[in-house]
């Protein structure tokens, strides 16, 4: 284990050598995405605040389950009528960690009037296993992007499979191996066709998945109110419960698809990692209540898929 560890750090040293290493100074990202991707915003400001050398300026564009097509459509809207196209716009500084801000705004103007370091793009999750439905949108966004943010390094955020109990799968007709595996490669073709690096979140969760001690398995009971499903051994899977529209009664809402509380934490050391050039393990910071050896093998998987993730540049 010991062995294990300080080749990894050795490893992200070398990385962040290669990369060139925002470390040391404020680092502005811009995410243009989902709920896959405004979920960061949760648990990567308090890390960045634990290290103080560091500042983040983290700004989401959000709208639910929006793939790049609907990017590129919204950004063609908001051209024309500023009013139309618009996100939900979140912002996050580390130097307020905790809080935040939001606004209605649109993509072209995020992009023509705020200079950026990092811009995240990423697909949606049903269509992200799926290459062919990438193009024409990623050529139009990835192309406007480089138009408005010439010195900005666009990267995207490899999104993850679902939990072995969702039901899409019987839609896909394949299982959360092969929906993990086709994610990988439609982002692989993805980053090297515009020649972009990749946050390997998705390769961070299926690493959890086999490390965990505990593995994930389906309740076969029905559940109760206010009593949740567990979801030990896995970080994705955060169900609710929510009151009927009409009534007082309340209903489950199973989710298989995001990320838990483990798992933005997972999400959150590796983009910490990825953007600083700094070793997930050197991350003491974790949310209140977490078992610290979840947060030790979590922090391991972050860095072991950065410093496993074979990069095109």
């Amino acid at each position: 284990m010991m062995m294990l560890k300080r080749k990894l750090l050795l490893a992200g040293q070398i990385l962040g050598a290669m990369f060139g290493t925002l470390s040391a100074k404020e680092v502005k990202v811009l995410m243009i995405g989902n709920s896959f991707s405004i979920c960061v915003g949760r648990n990567l400001p308090q890390i960045v605040h634990s290290f103080p050398e560091h500042r983040l300026k983290l700004t989401s564009a959000y709208i639910g389950g929006c793939p790049m097509d609907l990017h590129v459509r919204n950004i063609r809207l908001a051209e024309k009528d500023p009013k139309k196209g618009l996100y939900r716009v979140t912002i996050w500084d580390s130097e307020k960690p905790g809080k935040s801000k939001q606004y209605q705004g649109n993509l072209p103007d995020l992009l023509k009037n705020q200079p950026y370091d990092i811009i995240t793009i990423q697909q949606s999750s049903p269509k992200s296993w799926n290459w062919k439905t990438y193009e024409p949108s990623a050529s139009e966004l990835v192309s406007y992007i480089r138009k408005h943010q010439k010195n900005a390094e666009i990267v995207i955020q490899q999104t993850w499979a679902y939990r072995v109990d969702s039901a899409r799968y019987a839609q896909f007709g394949f299982d959360q191996t092969v929906m993990y595996e086709k994610i990988r490669d439609s982002y692989g073709k993805l980053a090297e066709k515009y020649q972009l690096r990749v946050i390997p979140t998705g390769d961070a969760v299926q690493l959890f998945r086999k490390y965990t001690p505990v593995k994930f398995q389906p309740s076969a009971e029905k559940a109760e109110y206010p009593k949740l499903p567990s979801s030990e051994g896995d970080v994705v899977g955060a169900s609710r419960w929510r009151k009927k529209k009409k009534g007082t009664e309340w209903e489950l809402i199973a989710d298989a698809h995001h990320l838990n509380p483990a798992g933005h934490y997972l999400q959150a050391c590796l983009w910490f990692a990825f953007l600083y050039g700094e070793s997930a393990e050197k991350i003491t910071w974790a949310p209140a209540g977490m078992d610290p050896k979840k947060a030790e093998l979590l922090r391991k998987c972050a860095q072991e898929a950065l410093v496993h993730y074979k990069q095109v540049k």
